[in-house]
């Protein structure tokens, strides 16, 4: 089965599946029929992250070696430059000067996630009220979180559960996977809340606009071969699109643009601070390779 055919099965289909079943069948991978829109669109999403990489990493390596970095950069390495900087000061503003090599993931992390918001202004299907996208990316932070956790606390990263007394542990269990949670839970409910939104205006505006003509006489009135008659005399299949498209077209900007940069930027800030908060302060890291240097040495 072609990529083609199964995107088109998928759109064709993806108002028939109901809620349970898109749950049961979300991790179930049986080949080419189990890749429903919203995974083909996020595939289509790294696809084109991966390009503008591979693209901005070639053009880097050449003015590298023609040194054409001396001089002021234009197009596509002007964008990526101030995008660069703009994770960088990201990433020290969140976590401290001494993260700033946390910048790379912040670029790939906030480009994938406002690209996800905004593909669907280009006829694409959603993909963050798809629920496996930020649970995914929730999943991602997490494991970010729980490895800084070990790494730098060591055994002292499971007495966390039992303070300040071991009674507190099934609290603290509960709390330990709150990040995982609220995360998810909060940028699905604000796309998928856009969504229904945006359906039920869509919705009232076409049966609106459908009655209107209806009431005026216009619909099946007009006299056209017999391959139009069934087209013209079915006011639902042409009438209802007058009145949605202006009102429907703000709302998906609204919620693609202005809400999807809100929602990565909150998504973006807390996995800085969270992260940062199992991390060391500079000072701290210093010392610590100070006396190792110096255990080494001895």
């Amino acid at each position: 089965m072609s990529v083609l055919n199964v995107y088109e099965r998928t759109l064709t289909s993806a108002s028939a599946s109901s809620f349970e079943e898109k749950m049961a069948t979300m991790f179930h991978w049986d080949g080419w029929e189990s890749i429903d829109a919203p995974l083909l669109t996020s595939l289509i999403v790294m696809v084109i992250l991966a390009i503008l990489g591979i693209i901005i990493g070639v053009k880097a390596r050449i003015g590298l070696k023609k040194k054409t970095y001396l001089k002021k950069p234009k197009g596509i390495m002007f964008l990526a430059e101030i995008y660069y900087n703009t994770c960088n000061n990201f990433a020290v503003s969140n976590m401290g000067e001494e993260r700033i090599t946390w910048g790379g993931y912040f670029w790939t992390l906030l480009a994938y996630l406002f690209l996800a918001f905004t593909i669907s202004l280009f006829a694409f299907p959603s993909l963050v009220d798809w629920l496996a996208c930020p649970l995914c990316l929730a999943i991602i932070m997490f494991t970010i979180i729980q490895v800084k956790g070990i790494k730098y606390s060591k055994f002292g990263y499971f007495k966390r559960f039992t303070e300040p007394i071991f009674i507190f542990l099934p609290i603290n269990l509960v709390t330990f996977w709150a990040p995982l949670i609220s995360t998810t839970m909060r940028m699905f409910g604000n796309a998928l809340s856009g969504t229904i939104l945006i359906g039920l205006i869509q919705w009232v505006l076409g049966n609106l606009s459908s009655n209107i003509f209806v009431s005026m006489g216009i619909a099946g009135t007009i006299q056209t071969s017999a391959a139009w008659s069934v087209f013209w005399n079915q006011p639902w299949t042409w009438t209802s699109i007058f009145l949605s498209p202006i009102p429907v077209g703000i709302l998906q900007i609204y919620f693609s643009l202005f809400s999807g940069f809100i929602q990565t930027l909150v998504f973006a800030s807390l996995s800085a601070i969270w992260i940062s908060q199992e991390m060391p302060s500079g000072a701290s890291e210093k010392k610590e390779a100070g006396v190792e240097q110096a255990m080494v040495k001895e």
